[in-house]
């Protein structure tokens, strides 16, 4: 730094460290007129000390200034002994209200544009493109249903991995993904206890429910629930492109389910793996708050490939992989062997295609996951509050 910027700092930190307790000063006027007491100064030689007129200087004093340069402030913070932002301190209370309200919407500005991915959420239309501040704030409270703005940060459950003092927009749009789905899971509330036991039990009784493509998720959902295991379905947002999640509400374990590839096998893919979490992983889960997958991998480098090879071979063992490959190319053979071993006939057309990647050939036996989640699907990001999607949930999946 050169002597001249040296020297411009040394008169701009003058102003940085108060010398006095504010919390003894009841006014920016009475410290002015305590200050020029001490100084046995007339009001006229103070101005041009300053280097500044009445009609300036006094509706700062009396906090009626509508607008206060910059410059001002820092010459009346060396003259009163006090840093700028004491000042401001002293004197923003006194300012009118419309004053205060029109601070107080900047600083709404500046912590949206700070904790939310604006242009993003504009695009999605969760946003209207002409918003101002008070809009945006307006709507992310009544959608996650919050007293104040500032409470979105405050989530106590969820904060350790919100902890990352500079974040990118997908890091954003995760965070608004992750606590979209916690607001739904506090929502639905799962009453019953979770029981490990239970869910192992469980598990071998699913597969069957894959060749139902219009009910047999919601009912395993609804197996799953009353051991304690509460499954939503929440839309992957652009971004974060994301494939599925596990987290610990109430100490019980919560899972979403997503649109990433938006084909019916994965669907189950991701169920399956997200329960191998649950069953192996739930300790870890308890301590990182949540466990997201995506096609990038895990936020917390959990074994990603345990839990995908957990779900194939749950779907399809390699033994029977290798045996109806032999007659992939006849769609009668595979569907006669997919009744035979109780799973949909899609879930062996995915399964072979991920190990050959021959899915231009096979992708007319694979459904979309339209038909299996028009229940689930509460379209939760559409909604002016999350708690509309609760209610769809509780009463459509879970009959409560």
């Amino acid at each position: 730094m050169d002597n001249e910027n040296s020297e411009l700092w040394n008169v701009i930190n003058a102003a940085i460290k108060s010398k006095i307790d504010i919390g003894q000063v009841t006014s920016l006027n009475d410290l002015y007129a305590e200050k020029k007491k001490n100084l046995h100064l007339s009001n006229r030689q103070i101005l041009h000390i300053l280097g500044m007129d009445s009609n300036t200087l006094n509706p700062i004093l009396k906090g009626t200034a509508k607008h206060i340069g910059f410059i001002n402030i820092i010459k009346l913070a060396h003259f009163l002994g006090i840093s700028v932002n004491d000042l401001l301190k002293i004197y923003i209370p006194e300012m009118d209200a419309k004053q205060i309200g029109e601070i107080q919407r900047a600083r709404d500005a500046g912590y949206i544009v700070e904790t939310f991915d604006v242009a993003t959420l504009t695009k999605i239309k969760f946003f209207s493109s002409d918003s101002s501040s008070k809009d945006m704030g307006e709507k992310i409270k009544k959608f996650f249903s919050l007293n104040s703005l500032y409470d979105y940060s405050n989530n106590k459950d969820l904060t350790p991995a919100f902890s990352r003092s500079k974040r990118n927009s997908s890091d954003l749009m995760r965070n608004f993904w992750i606590q979209s789905a916690y607001v739904q899971f506090k929502g639905i509330n799962n009453p019953n206890p979770y029981n490990r036991k239970d869910l192992v039990e469980l598990m071998p009784k699913i597969r069957p429910y894959t060749r139902d493509v219009k009910k047999g998720l919601i009912k395993v959902l609804k197996a799953l629930y009353h051991v304690g295991v509460t499954v939503i379905y929440q839309p992957s947002l652009e971004k974060i492109q994301v494939r599925g999640a596990t987290m610990v509400i109430n100490d019980k374990p919560c899972i979403v389910l997503s649109n990433l590839q938006n084909n019916y096998p994965t669907l189950w893919f991701t169920l399956l793996h997200e329960l191998h979490h649950v069953l192996y992983d739930l300790d870890d889960i308890r301590l990182q708050t949540y466990h997201i997958s995506n096609d990038e991998g895990d936020l917390f480098l959990m074994n990603e490939e345990r839990a995908d090879n957990f779900a194939r071979e749950y779907l399809l063992n390699e033994s029977r992989l290798k045996f109806v490959s032999g007659y992939i190319t006849s769609h009668l053979h595979v569907e006669r062997l997919a009744s035979e071993w109780g799973v949909h006939s899609s879930i062996i057309y995915a399964v072979y295609c991920y190990k050959t990647n021959e899915w231009a050939l096979y992708n007319k036996y694979i459904p979309k996951m339209t038909e299996a989640l028009e229940l689930l699907n509460t379209h939760p990001f559409e909604r002016e509050s999350l708690m509309e999607s609760v209610q769809d949930i509780k009463e459509l999946i879970y009959n409560i």
